[in-house]
């Protein structure tokens, strides 16, 4: 149960960090929307994520197929990163930043940090219950 309980935690408080970096991310964007020449930044995470999921690395090593399941003992290598892209222009003053795409993914990714709040708020309730023993 403690496996679970550290998983479910840390799994869930990564994803929040990572959407309010994203946040920040796409704040700076819209405030630089305007900003001669400026290159658009985005975060990624989700496929840092899954190759450490993947990586025999963050497993724990087990000798027998009825042993506890192979979850991760580990997140704390993963980070997110941030990337400039320079690739693409989509003003004529250099800019690459869409206004409109910026701020639909911006609602979009509060929506998730909302959703990932509540998850967090009911594995606390969850736990306070087991913890005290009542319903």
């Amino acid at each position: 149960m403690a496996g679970l309980y550290n998983s479910n935690f840390t799994t869930l408080a990564m994803a929040m960090d990572v959407a309010s970096l994203r946040n920040e991310v796409y704040a700076h964007n819209i405030a630089n929307a305007e900003t001669p020449g400026y290159k658009r930044r985005e975060v990624s995470f989700e496929e840092n994520f899954k190759n450490a999921l993947s990586s025999d690395d963050l497993r724990l090593k087990t000798s027998r197929s009825k042993h506890i399941p192979n979850y991760p003992t580990s997140f704390d290598d993963i980070d997110p990163d941030v990337t400039q892209i320079t690739n693409t222009t989509i003003t004529n003053d250099g800019s690459n930043v869409d206004i409109d795409k910026e701020m639909a993914a911006l609602s979009a990714n509060t929506l998730r940090y909302q959703t990932l709040t509540r998850l967090m708020d009911l594995n606390i309730v969850r736990y306070n219950i087991i913890l005290k023993g009542t319903r």
